[in-house]
Order: C-alpha cells, then structure tokens, then sequence
C-alpha cells in the first residue's frame, strides 16, 4: 500500500470516528424518514407479538393514557409533535416494569409499569423521559454509531489482516458497539431526564415526580435483595435504565434551579390514576 493510500485511508477513518461523536451530525444527515420507518417496524413487531408480548386492547385505558401524553406534548419544547406519531399501545405483559417510545414517537407502556407507578404524575414523568428520547433521536444516533464501528472496525481488519479475514468484522464490532452503546446510553438517559423535565414543566403535573419512580425502584432492591437476572421484571428495566442517586440528585437540583417548591398532592392526580387503572387491569393482587 502506498503513502498516499495509507493517508486516503486513515483520513476515511478519522472521519468515521469523528461522525460517531457527533450527534448533532445525524440530525444533518438522517432525515426523519429514518426515525418513521425504524418505529414503524418496531410497531408492526409489537402488534404481531414478536419479542414485545401480546397487545393489551382497551380503548379506554389507551384513551387515558394518551390524555396524559397529549398534555406533555403541548410544550413547546417538543419540535417533532406534528412530524412523529406519538399514539400510546399497551403491552399486556406485567412483568416487565418499562415504558418505550419508538423512533418515530411510537409509545409502549407494559401493564407491569402501569401497576408499578402509583400516581398519574409519576407515570407522566416516566412518558415524558421516553418522548425524549424520541425527540432528541437516540435511536438513529445508535445506529448511526453502530455502522459507523462496523465500518471503522472492517477497514482496520482489511489492513491489517487482509480482505479474507476482515468478514469477521462484523463479531467484533458487536462486541465493541455494546460496550459503547452502555456509555452511550447512560448519557442519552441523562439528556432524557433533563429534556424531560423540560417537558413536564407545561403540564399540571408536579415536574419531579419521576424521582418518586426511582425512589421505588431502589426501595424495590432493598425489600427483594435476590432480585437478579433478566428473568426478574425489575432487572429488565434496570438493563436498559441505569438507575442511581445521580440521577434523583440531579432531578433535585433541575427542580432548586428552576425555583419549584415541594409538591402539592393534587399535583400528582393519584386518585385519579388508581381509578382508570383498576376499572381497566383490576389490582395486581386479583391477576
């Protein structure tokens, strides 16, 4: 290989790693359309139940639980609400405590969440954290980081190893994407705490009640300490949420910095919350 190409060829790999750091980038590159189809395919997996459970139809509970998404969407802070979906489907599966929102604004909320969280505002607080993650496109940035390692990753095994072996490639950009892909999450689940804080500060909702939810997951650990494996509801959402007192500090301080006081108990609307979900999935005691 020449100077010139091992320049040509470094060059292209700087540019690779450069594009996987920068976000912003996606949002130049990747029309919406991306993030539409990606969350369309993910709903039509979920309406044929594959991977995500079996649909939990109940007009009336999807009616209340897009009442709550519609209120969050009037903030002005969500720029994709005309351009993105945003219709709630229930996943009857009360195991997994989890809510999703597609690429594309598709909202998933399992009926294990929904009789996890004790209040209206709590669960409004978890919605929009998912609608944030929508909004600042996470998924497509993921991907566009994952082909980016893959590519990166294929150059460097065709020059070192030679075009025979570098179709191994693809194993070890796995392995790397899901190493990085942690970190990566961790810091896109902070930017969706903070967005959607923001969020929430429109709606009648108490801003920080999300940290209610965290408080009762890690009050969940310590009740069942042998809560482990991804067979244990609470390990599932713990896979994809990393929990900590970061995160409810931070929640703290969004609220001191914002000048909200404590919460008022109409705020969290929990009588209503508890009447729409029994009259729909009964107690979990009576499952």
């Amino acid at each position: 290989m020449s100077k010139t190409s091992i320049r040509k060829y470094f060059l292209v790999l700087f540019l690779l790693f450069s594009l996987q750091g920068c976000g912003w980038m996606v949002d130049i590159i990747f029309p919406l359309d991306v993030d539409r189809f990606l969350g369309e395919q993910f709903y039509k997996a979920a309406v044929t139940g594959e991977g995500h459970g079996e649909i939990y139809k109940d007009k009336s509970l999807e009616k209340y639980l897009q009442s709550i998404v519609d209120r969050i969407l009037k903030s002005k802070s969500i720029h994709y609400k005309d351009e993105f979906k945003y219709k709630v489907t229930i996943i009857d599966d009360d195991k997994v405590i989890n809510a999703i929102c597609a690429p594309g604004g598709y909202i998933f909320v399992y009926t294990g969440l929904l009789h996890f969280v004790k209040n209206e505002a709590t669960l409004a607080g978890i919605l929009s954290h998912e609608i944030a993650h929508a909004e600042r496109r996470h998924s497509t940035k993921q991907l566009s980081t994952n082909l980016t390692l893959y590519f990166a990753l294929y150059f460097v095994l065709s020059y070192v190893l030679g075009p025979d072996l570098a179709q191994h490639a693809a194993d070890i950009a796995g392995l790397s994407t899901n190493l990085l892909g942690l970190a990566n999450s961790r810091s896109m689940e902070e930017e969706a705490d903070e967005y959607g804080f923001d969020y929430m500060r429109s709606t009648p909702y108490y801003p920080g009640a999300i940290a209610d939810f965290f408080k009762d997951i890690q009050k969940e650990k310590k009740v069942n300490p042998e809560l482990k494996g991804t067979d244990i509801p609470l390990e599932k959402y713990l896979s994809t949420h990393p929990l900590d007192e970061d995160r409810i500090s931070a929640n703290e301080k969004r609220l001191k910095d914002a000048k909200i006081g404590a919460p008022n108990a109409k705020s969290y609307f929990k009588e209503r919350y508890r009447s729409n979900i029994e009259k729909s999935l009964g107690t979990k005691e009576e499952d």
